[in-house]
């Protein structure tokens, strides 16, 4: 049933081009070297134009296991996705619990972040809460694109000064 959800969700994000084109994984004619080119291109630019760059790597340790259920839903709720797939997808994460054996006991938690283990849908629905993040509204002089959990932010300036501010900035939005 997930594989089916996660397949018509799939095609409806990509057939509306709900994805934003800086998303470089789990998508058809999207890759590696598309993500590593486009970044290539965008230092070039800069130092053509004779600018500083810096280019900051992000990696988001665990993305799928620490992957809140109310992000991935609210996410798709601010999405175009149909409302049964969208329901399907509220039903898939709701009441999970984590039952841990110990010595003494069973002990029962919510389970409230995380992808199910080897789920077919946790790069679809990871694509679809890290399309948040791409679609902010970033300065002219900040770009920014992921691939998989990995997010690139090349970030070009004037100055050296302006540099290290802009990229002060640019973290901060990113953290926020």
């Amino acid at each position: 049933m997930e594989k089916v959800m996660t397949q018509r969700l799939t095609y409806h994000l990509e057939s509306t081009n709900s994805l934003n084109g800086r998303q470089h994984s789990f998508r058809e004619d999207k890759s590696v070297e598309t993500a590593i080119n486009e970044i290539l291109r965008k230092i070039q630019t800069a130092r053509r134009d004779s600018k500083h760059v810096l280019v900051l790597s992000i990696d988001i340790k665990g993305a799928f296991d620490n992957m809140q259920h109310r992000a991935i839903l609210k996410s798709l709720d601010a999405s175009t996705c149909p409302i049964n797939i969208n329901r399907l997808f509220h039903s898939l994460f709701q009441n999970k619990k984590v039952t841990i054996l110990t010595p003494q006991d069973r002990a029962t938690k919510d389970r409230k972040q995380g992808c199910p283990q080897d789920s077919c849908s946790g790069p679809t629905l990871w694509n679809l809460v890290a399309n948040e993040i791409l679609n902010q509204v970033w300065p002219d002089n900040v770009h920014i694109q992921t691939f998989a959990d990995d997010f690139v932010l090349v970030i070009e300036a004037d100055t050296k000064n302006r540099l290290v501010k802009d990229t002060q900035n640019a973290i901060t939005q990113f953290s926020s």
